[in-house]
């Protein structure tokens, strides 16, 4: 919806003749909706690929294995996941263990590229770091940014008793995925790419319309 917004002001001020001898606030607009238009763009790409690998997941493609958490054994880990939170050195679990079990426990779906807690979902890639201990799981993975520091994410979870060895068969398969070269590297090079290539492009692009209608001599 912001992007849709924030399009249909960007492109009326763009693409209308300029005309009167201030054209300082219609600046101000063009340069603040082409600001939202590209980091809302950023932001839906993202979500419809995360959608993507949640569809996938409901429709059972790529699972890696399936385990549900009974409540007794929920509200245990959810207590020493937040004894660990507070430990000196040791990152947050990111994951939603506020969510209330049901009858059924939470059922927990690992599949090549993503994570379903209950109702909290988590895309992963290849390169995410997995450790397995003898009652429970981990997942973190650092997701570069073009600017500023990169986002870390930790996902910790347990394993339901007598099914521990499903955390074995995931890691394994993960670093079968990653191969020698890596995802983390194509990650990188994606991003490279967005910046040296998909920029100028729109840049090339914006200058067109506006020397076509006159924003630039």
């Amino acid at each position: 919806m912001v992007c849709l917004i924030s399009l249909a002001v960007f492109v009326p001020a763009l693409v209308i003749p300029r005309s009167g001898p201030d054209l300082t606030i219609r600046k101000l607009i063009l340069f603040f909706s082409l600001g939202v238009l590209l980091i809302s763009a950023v932001w839906l790409l993202v979500r419809w690929d995360e959608a993507n690998r949640l569809i996938r997941l409901r429709a059972g493609e790529g699972i890696l294995a399936r385990w549900t958490i009974d409540s007794a054994r929920w509200e245990w880990f959810r207590g020493q996941s937040t004894e660990w939170d507070k430990r000196q050195g040791v990152r947050a679990n990111d994951a939603d263990l506020a969510q209330t079990p049901g009858n059924a426990g939470i059922e927990i779906v690992a599949t090549h590229d993503g994570i379903l807690i209950g109702e909290d979902f988590w895309p992963v890639e290849r390169d995410v770091r997995i450790t397995v201990r003898a009652d429970w799981i981990e997942f973190y993975q650092i997701i570069p940014k073009p600017k500023g520091p990169a986002l870390h994410i930790v996902l910790r979870l347990p394993l339901e008793p007598g099914k521990e060895s499903l955390a074995s068969d995931v890691q394994q398969s993960y670093q079968r995925a990653l191969g020698p070269a890596g995802s983390g590297k194509k990650q990188i090079m994606y991003i490279g790419l967005a910046i040296f290539v998909g920029l100028p492009m729109v840049t090339a692009f914006i200058w067109l319309i506006a020397k076509v209608t006159g924003w630039v001599e």
